[in-house]
């Protein structure tokens, strides 16, 4: 059997050296290379393919499920893992519309993703039982702007981060406090976290 070869692109240090150490693990996983930023990524991507892709949604230069569409046109036989904090169902969605091969979280053992890999190297798909049962009525975009604040990023740094302006994070803001009915967004924080924990 040839070995795998896998591709970390997480912009955390200490995630990417857990995800390393476990796949030190199996004899048949090769490190391919690991990754803090999209572009380099791609830039290694154009003469080296690989067979797995771990990917994290939130990167310094680019959304993560952007990554995802452009490496399932770009680079097709690449399968891809997304290893994220986000259990919310609209990013698990937007994934699997974006052709990823498995959905793991953060809060999932390290130890399981091995496994997660050979069944994706063998056709198969995964989704964390972590995952969200509830359906928030915001958008992926949405999601993105108020998990930025709850990081505690204000709305000038989440418009900076998502290169939008202030005033398009203001609008789809005020969108989200609509429909959960929060006066401000300390509220609209509040009323999100209390959402994704039932």
């Amino acid at each position: 059997m040839e070995s795998i070869k896998i591709a970390i692109l997480e912009d955390h240090s200490v995630v990417t050296e857990g995800i390393i150490s476990i796949l030190k693990s199996n004899p048949f996983f090769s490190l391919a290379g690991e990754f803090r930023t999209a572009a380099d990524l791609f830039h290694f991507l154009e003469s080296n393919p690989i067979d797995i892709l771990v990917l994290d949604i939130d990167l310094p230069d680019r959304n993560g499920i952007d990554v995802l569409r452009e490496i399932k046109e770009k680079h097709q036989p690449t399968k891809v893992i997304i290893f994220s904090l986000h259990g919310s169902r609209v990013y698990v969605e937007d994934a699997i519309k974006a052709k990823a091969d498995g959905y793991m979280l953060k809060s999932d053992p390290i130890s399981k993703l091995p496994e997660v890999i050979t069944l994706v190297m063998k056709g198969g798909s995964f989704i964390s039982e972590g995952v969200s049962k509830v359906q928030l009525p915001f958008s992926a975009f949405q999601m993105e702007i108020l998990n930025l604040l709850v990081q505690g990023l204000s709305q000038n740094e989440v418009a900076d981060r998502i290169q939008k302006s202030r005033k398009t994070v203001e609008y789809h803001l005020n969108q989200m406090r609509t429909k959960f009915s929060c006066k401000n967004n300390n509220e609209l924080i509040s009323k999100y976290e209390k959402e994704i924990q039932k």
